[in-house]
């Protein structure tokens, strides 16, 4: 008898726009200390900024890296993220109860996408404003509203998905 392999889940999965904001977070975060320590002399304001303009493209490798590395998917998640995408119930019953169970971790990551990206992408761009670099102002509220974006499309569909259900949190 061979030995069941049982898949181990993420330890965090969220839905869009969640795993981009929090990549780069992470990745700015790590930016920002080793900007401080380089000892270039600029300012901690100075650093931050440009921590975040680094984070901000940084941020989306681990996301293209969940695109590509396909290996260890777990059907349940991909199901429901083709009905979030279509924006119906799957006809099946396992695959329509996956999707169910999935709907509070698709609105975890839209409202953390909200959340985060207004106050790490709005943060920064607020700062480069004030720093006097509008362009790169301009280019951080571009991410910011494409995050927002992003995260309001997925809120609208899994509201969608809940009234197709009867109300959140009701199967049926």
């Amino acid at each position: 008898m061979s030995p069941r392999r049982t898949r181990r889940p993420p330890l965090i999965r969220l839905g869009a726009p969640g795993p981009y904001v929090l990549a780069a977070a992470f990745a700015t975060a790590a930016w920002f200390v080793a900007r401080l320590l380089d000892g270039s002399g600029r300012s901690p304001a100075e650093a931050l900024l440009g921590a975040g303009v680094g984070g901000v493209p940084w941020g989306l490798f681990p996301v293209a890296l969940g695109w590509v590395v396909r290996a260890d998917r777990d059907p349940a998640w991909e199901a429901a993220r083709r009905a979030l995408r279509r924006g119906r119930l799957p006809a099946d019953e396992q695959a329509r109860a996956a999707t169910v169970d999935h709907l509070p971790v698709a609105r975890r990551g839209a409202v953390l996408g909200l959340a985060g990206g207004v106050a790490l992408f709005g943060g920064l761009a607020t700062l480069a404003a004030a720093l006097d670099r509008p362009l790169t102002a301009g280019l951080l509220g571009t991410v910011l509203a494409v995050v927002l974006g992003v995260a309001a499309l997925t809120l609208a569909r899994v509201r969608r998905l809940e009234r197709s259900l009867g109300g959140p949190g009701q199967g049926g």
